[in-house]
């Protein structure tokens, strides 16, 4: 159901400003709680086109949901602005009263040494080790979310999960901190292109690939190069993503059909790009992460073995030859 947010936008304002770079934002109150609406529109740049952004943020936090990652509530509408129906998505703001989000950025700012980038900085050992210095939430449980996420943003080809649009909420007169939902999703699901373009890339195998394969690439960066999901999935070690990689994977396969459902009923959407989303997705997830699960299970048994050999060094090499088949 598309709810109309012509009326709310103008008679029920929260007074709550967003900032951002992409599209018209506003401060609304829907069932009396405040939510940032996303409205479609066109960029100075040519084919800047915010449209698919709105679809982009709606359908994949439903997904990042569905995967049971706390995530923003979001709801599809429209909006008449400016004597055009436009396509619209509410964000409910998830801060509690006396909340104040802190974006990642700021966190790694606030733990820079000497010789670190600022805290936009997206290259890959300073992330993690801001995560680790930082004190806001247990490393183990922040680097848990920024691989899953990390994990996910492959599966829906995002490019921009930049420091900005991740972090933590903190309530200054309790004290309590915790992980901020996941929020900010416009930039997964291909959002540039037209459904002409969507058609040309459906029409040749070789554009389907390449939004496989080679882009789009995470904006983490790694010896200041951006990382490419799949060639990043088939030589990682590092074992917190091993084993976010384990965990989600097999939550997208579980839940795949019902992605594929979900995209079909959603009635704005034409059928050229539920056609694209739905072949893309199982594209990413067949030639991406099917292959990085296989090879994860493979690196975490050889690694549990290795364990076990070390942990009873004494065994004979019959019982050796036993555990490592």
């Amino acid at each position: 159901m598309i709810i109309d947010f012509t009326d709310i936008a103008k008679n029920n304002p929260s007074f709550r400003a967003y900032g951002g770079a992409n599209g018209i934002k506003k401060g609304i109150l829907f069932h009396g709680k405040p939510y940032m609406l996303k409205i479609e529109h066109r960029g100075k740049k040519k084919n800047k086109d915010y449209k698919h952004s709105v679809l982009s943020e709606y359908i994949s936090s439903k997904i990042y949901s569905m995967l049971d990652i706390p995530t923003q509530e979001v709801v599809l509408g429209k909006i008449y602005d400016n004597g055009k129906e436009k396509l619209c998505v509410a964000c409910k703001d998830f801060k509690e009263k006396g909340e104040y989000l802190y974006e990642f950025l700021n966190i790694k700012n606030s733990v820079l040494t000497e010789n670190s980038s600022n805290g936009s900085g997206t290259e890959l050992a300073e992330i993690l080790e801001a995560i680790d210095k930082q004190n806001f939430c247990p490393a183990s449980e922040v680097k848990e979310r920024f691989w899953e996420m990390f994990v996910v943003d492959t599966y829906l080809g995002n490019f921009d999960r930049h420091n900005g649009n991740w972090g933590f909420l903190v309530n200054e007169n309790t004290g309590i901190k915790h992980l901020a939902p996941v929020f900010d999703c416009g930039s997964c699901l291909y959002p540039a292109p037209t459904d002409e373009q969507l058609q040309v890339f459906l029409n040749d195998p070789k554009e389907m690939e390449k939004r496989v394969y080679v882009f789009p690439n995470s904006i983490i960066e790694e010896n200041g190069k951006k990382i490419n999901y799949h060639e990043f999935l088939q030589s990682t070690l590092n074992e917190d993503c091993l084993k976010a990689v384990r965990k989600m994977i097999l939550k997208i396969e579980a839940k795949s059909n019902d992605i594929k459902d979900f995209i079909n009923h959603i009635e704005v959407l034409s059928p050229v790009r539920k056609k694209f989303y739905t072949q893309i997705l199982r594209m990413r997830r067949e030639r991406i992460l099917q292959p990085a699960l296989e090879r994860a299970n493979k690196l975490m048994k050889k690694s549990y073995k290795q364990k076990i050999v070390m942990k009873f060094p004494d065994k004979d090499k019959s019982n050796n030859r036993v555990m490592n088949r």
